[in-house]
């Protein structure tokens, strides 16, 4: 059978290729009668190398894969880890030493060349490899490795571990590890650290790796909220939790990481809470008290008409806005709570598993200039129960993603906090908007509002159940309007095991609302505002409240942070 000249020279280049290259004779030469080598791997993604090396160590059948520094400024308090692999017991190994001098270990098991399948020959380093191919978790692995050296190692066990030294991984066809030098050392030796520290399961060492650079401020703990009648103390001291507003707040003052840590973390409010006897969906609030001004919210807890007030339609409004003088709270996040969660488990729907308890959790991190040093935290569920809702609250700070440098001007807040130490439902936006105004001392660039809103009035007619548009106008300029709506409440129907049921087969708990619903967090709406000149600005805030019904009125329970 004739070839064509092409196919001849095909058969040819692929003859040499499979001839030793002066690279790999080379190396052969170099490591003859070596004990142990170490390989240099460098990583890339879309052919854009990073920094630093991952290094793998071999001594007979005894592995250690360290990482050389990274030049990415890895962590002060981030865990040491290395991994090692053991081929006489067929296991690989994972252990570090957590910030406090925790150390943990895990183990896991392996088979040579299991399951992966060959798909074609490489070269690296001008060693002739094998390329074999496996799938993790809809990933696809490429694996070089060779037997031209009489070592085996990997710098990556998690993806299989194939007999032979593996040169080279690449993940997807974009993110490659691929070796750069291999050298003789001499090891010191065991190559396996003298001690192996706690050993975990591979789930629970991952999630201690993960958790331990998380810094996670304490709160509240099992903190009741309930109508009790509670006031402010006299005295207030730093730690202690206290019941005030009639028992339907608590504040705590707790000392937050330091500015710059704050600046440099994702932040996240997390609020665990189930009923003790209330049967009903409730407004629930955690709020910082700002207290860089003459007043703060303190005072207004202390005696609500000491602090500013706006009028409408003859009543006074104690302490919803902020003032040259004065910060209104600023909301840290808003939810509802479900319809009886716990107290009221024991109502049997066929189909439904109720939950414990609800778990809100929410990212705050733009918040973070008041999320540092000495600060007063407040938790609000309001409620004419005795017995109420007991809510726990932490802060947790995760390394990374703090990229936001935002100071928040907090401009208003009504929730009404005080409802039941006397406050006025805000029901001003029947006839009124709600206004404020700000003063910034330097011009800013890209403002933005971070407002929350949800509309309650519970009956057919009310603002709960009807959509109503939200204007907001800066300095005169209409900046947008929409409707705040949420249609997705039946999504959470396993945390309202009080809810009414309907004889059209809905539950109270599945209908849509004006932005909330039973059970869940309303997240806010970020607004652009734009760059924004020094000196003074108004803001006007407009909703086309529902006339009252009977002793039944609608309101609308809206804050307002400036981010900048």
């Amino acid at each position: 059978m004739k070839r064509s000249a092409a196919g001849m020279m095909a058969l040819i280049m692929a003859v040499i290729a499979t001839f030793p290259t002066e690279a790999a004779v080379n190396y052969v030469k170099k490591l003859r009668g070596a004990k142990a080598i170490e390989v240099t791997y460098e990583s890339s993604y879309k052919g854009r190398t990073y920094p630093g090396a991952t290094i793998v160590s071999i001594s007979g059948e005894q592995v250690r894969i360290s990482t050389a520094d990274n030049g990415r400024g890895r962590r002060g308090d981030a865990p040491v880890q290395n991994t090692y692999i053991d081929y006489a017991t067929r296991q690989w190994y994972k252990v570090a030493q957590l910030p406090g001098g925790r150390e943990i270990s895990s183990a896991r098991d392996f088979a040579s060349d299991s399951a992966m399948r060959v798909i074609g020959r490489e070269k690296v380093l001008g060693l002739d490899c094998t390329v074999a191919r496996t799938s993790i978790n809809s990933n696809t692995i490429d694996i070089c490795y060779t037997d031209a050296l009489p070592f085996e190692g990997t710098p990556q066990p998690g993806v299989g571990v194939p007999s032979g030294l593996v040169l080279k991984v690449t993940r997807n066809g974009e993110s490659v590890q691929e070796a750069v030098d291999i050298k003789a050392f001499r090891p010191d030796g065991s190559l396996f650290p003298a001690q192996w520290g706690e050993r975990l399961s591979d789930p629970e060492y991952l999630y201690a790796i993960n958790q331990s650079g998380v810094i996670t401020v304490p709160v509240f703990d099992h903190a009741r909220i309930n109508f009790s009648g509670a006031a402010i103390p006299d005295a207030l001291n730093d730690g202690e939790v206290y019941n005030v507003g009639g028992g339907t707040i608590v504040i705590r003052k707790v000392t937050l990481p330091d500015s710059a840590a704050a600046a440099d973390r994702s932040i996240f409010a997390e609020v665990v809470q189930y009923s003790e006897g209330d049967a009903y969906d409730r407004t629930g609030s955690i709020f910082v008290i700002p207290t860089g001004k003459k007043q703060s919210f303190v005072d207004a807890i202390r005696n609500l008409k000491s602090v500013p007030a706006f009028v409408s339609d003859s009543t006074a409004y104690h302490g919803l806005v902020s003032t040259d003088g004065y910060d209104a709270p600023l909301e840290l996040m808003r939810f509802f709570t479900g319809f009886g969660v716990r107290a009221f488990n024991k109502n049997v729907v066929p189909g439904q598993e109720w939950v414990d308890s609800v778990l809100y959790k929410t990212e705050i991190s733009d918040l973070a200039s008041h999320l540092s040093g000495e600060q007063w935290i407040g938790a609000y569920i309001g409620n004419w129960d005795g017995r109420g809702h007991i809510l726990s609250l932490d802060l947790k700070y995760y390394p990374g993603g703090g990229d936001r440098k935002f100071t928040a001007m907090p401009l208003f807040n009504t929730v009404n906090y005080l409802e039941q130490a006397g406050q006025p439902y805000p029901i001003f936006m029947l006839n009124d908007s709600l206004q404020t105004e700000f003063t910034l001392d330097h011009p800013v660039e890209n403002a933005m509002l971070c407002y929350t809103t949800t509309g309650h009035g519970g009956w057919g007619g009310g603002d709960e159940f009807n959509k109503k548009t939200n204007t907001i106008i800066l300095d005169g300029r209409e900046v947008i309007t929409f409707i705040p709506w949420r249609d997705d409440c039946g999504t959470y129907r396993n945390n309202n095991p009080c809810s009414g049921n309907f004889a059209n087969g809905l539950s109270s708990s599945d209908l849509s609302r004006s932005n909330w619903c039973p059970g869940t967090v309303t997240n806010p709406e970020y607004i652009y505002l734009g760059n924004l000149a020094a000196g003074k600005h108004k803001l006007t805030v407009k909703i086309p409240q529902g006339k009252p019904a009977g002793s039944s009125n609608s309101y609308w329970c809206i804050s307002g942070t400036l981010l900048y």
